[in-house]
């Protein structure tokens, strides 16, 4: 009945104007939001994600209540600035902005389905991304609202997974975690970092979390690359040689692996610098090294 109405309706508009209703409009008239978003997804999977926003608006118009109109948008800018490489990156101030948008929609997305993790997953991502463009020294006070956003998403299972297994909610927040736990140091779990702070970075928790991410998508390269930073990471702080090797050894193994997101040929570029300077492991993000000394935060 909805369709059937707007369709009327945009035919009444077309005679009344006298401008005659173009394919394209009858069509979209003629969609339900769910095949809009099915067309969203589909767009989004080619990397087209002006066309993919372009179904989201004509989905919202037709159904504003509904929340997965706005994480969908969400995660469409948030892909534009990830497919632009590390040094070709926009002005820190412009990925701020950028990124406080993606913030934006999930808030509104949240305002209108407190259920939905996937709102909150994209929550936790734009806080996350404007956190290492930042600098996560710089976003020290926002680390407990990150972790609560991101444990927040996890307990709400939100389910959904694209068909080519580039994208997993569930997985994406255990990968994020993964991150979240490795990129914040863990002096910050001394007295008295850990009463300020909330929560402190674990490497334990760390590899555990994204374990679970490998587990999930075998075939996600990035969980790969990110599970080898983090034991990178520990095998260097513990002295542990073994797991420098498995880091290194995961790390050369995933070049043979197929490419199936826009960012894993950057990846794989990434992997390469992070096997020639393991040094770099800990700071690691894709978008910017992150500093992490207790000396450099001390003089702030």
């Amino acid at each position: 009945m909805l369709c059937r109405n707007l369709l009327l309706a945009t035919f009444l508009t077309a005679a009344a104007t006298g401008s005659p209703l173009t394919n394209e409009e009858s069509s979209a008239a003629e969609k339900s939001c769910d095949e809009l978003f099915r067309e969203s997804e589909s767009l989004w999977l080619e990397h087209d994600y002006n066309g993919s926003d372009k179904a989201l608006e004509l989905a919202r118009k037709k159904c504003p209540d509904r929340a997965e109109v706005l994480w969908r948008t969400a995660r469409n800018e948030y892909d534009r600035i990830e497919r632009i490489p590390r040094d070709r990156k926009p002005p820190k101030e412009e990925l701020v902005k950028r990124y406080k948008k993606v913030e934006k929609l999930a808030d509104k997305c949240i305002q209108l389905d407190q259920k939905d993790g996937n709102c909150w997953l994209w929550k936790a991502v734009g806080i996350g991304r404007r956190s290492s463009t930042q600098g996560m020294l710089a976003a020290i006070p926002m680390v407990d609202d990150m972790e609560r956003t991101l444990l927040k998403a996890l307990e709400l299972k939100p389910g959904y997974r694209a068909i080519d297994g580039t994208a997993n909610s569930t997985a994406d927040l255990n990968s994020m975690l993964g991150i979240f736990y490795r990129v914040l140091p863990e002096w910050t779990c001394t007295f008295p970092f850990n009463e300020i702070l909330g929560t402190c970075g674990d490497l334990d928790k760390s590899i555990e979390f994204h374990r679970k991410a490998v587990e999930m998508e075998p075939g996600r390269l990035e969980y790969h690359k990110e599970l080898a930073i983090s034991l990178l990471c520990r095998g260097q702080k513990r002295g542990r040689p073994q797991e420098i090797e498995e880091g290194k050894k995961i790390l050369r193994e995933l070049q043979s692996l197929p490419e199936i997101k826009a960012t894993d040929g950057i990846d794989k570029e990434h992997s390469m610098m992070l096997i020639e300077d393991p040094s770099l492991a800990c700071g690691y993000s894709r978008d910017a090294q992150q500093e992490q000394s207790k000396e450099a935060f001390e003089m702030r």
